[in-house]
This record gives C-alpha cells, sequence and structure tokens, in this order.
C-alpha cells in the first residue's frame, strides 16, 4: 500500500511538474532550426548529373563553358578516363555504363537528343571559335 502510494505520487508529481520545467527553457534554438528548415526548402535542388565516360576529349569540346553549359541542361556531363588510369572500366562495362546513361537521357530529354546535342554543339563551335576538339 505505501509503495503504491508512493508511485502514485511520483507519477502525479511527474505529469504535473513536467510541462512546467520545460516551459521556461530556451524556444530560440527551435526558432533557428526552423529557419533553416524554411532556407532549404527555399533554396534551389541541385540537379544531379549523370556521367558520360570516355576515353579521349575528341569531338566532345571539352573546356568550351557554352558546350559545358548545355551539357548541364540536358542533365549529362562528359567524364574523361584514359585508358592508363587506375580506375578506369574495361571497355565493356564502360560501355554498358554508357548505354544506361544514354537511355535514361531519351527519357529526360527525348528521343532525338542527340541531334539536339549535335546542333547546339556546331553553333557552339561558331559561337566561341572552337574548331579543334
Amino acid at each position: 500500500m505505501k509503495l503504491q502510494r508512493y508511485l502514485l505520487t511520483f507519477c502525479f508529481l511527474t505529469l504535473f511538474f513536467t510541462p512546467m520545467l520545460t516551459y521556461g527553457q530556451d524556444k530560440t534554438a527551435a526558432i533557428d532550426f526552423n529557419q533553416e528548415i524554411k532556407k532549404k526548402k527555399e533554396a534551389p535542388k541541385e540537379k544531379k548529373l549523370l556521367f558520360i565516360v570516355k576515353n579521349n576529349t575528341s569531338g566532345i569540346l571539352y573546356g568550351n563553358k557554352c558546350f559545358l553549359d548545355i551539357q548541364h541542361s540536358m542533365g549529362f556531363e562528359y567524364l574523361i578516363q584514359p585508358k592508363g588510369q587506375r580506375l578506369n572500366r574495361n571497355e565493356f562495362g564502360r560501355n554498358l555504363h554508357n548505354f544506361g546513361i544514354k537511355f535514361a537521357l531519351i527519357f529526360k530529354n527525348g528521343p532525338f537528343y542527340g541531334i539536339k546535342l549535335n546542333k547546339k554543339k556546331k553553333e557552339c563551335r561558331k559561337l566561341t571559335g572552337d574548331f579543334v576538339g
């Protein structure tokens, strides 16, 4: 009986005084947390780029800002991995990877995105005078 009374008193005091103890806490941390959440919602989302792996830089206008912006707008970028590099995939693995990326780009940019890309590449070559690569 005595144990039940102590337990009942303890539960009553815990339920009654716990909200009062938390009432006086500093709430600036919660406000800052909410502001951080709002900032994250307002911030523009970063695009996740897909990478097409190439062994050499021929035909991709490597380093041309105009063509790089076009690649980013289409959601991909060329990644150069020379054959002697340590993490270079074998030819089958690279071609399999590129097939999957190009298949995804068909759904993202339309079935004729390659034709659009080549047309814009020619425009960038004319604008920047980059006829080397």
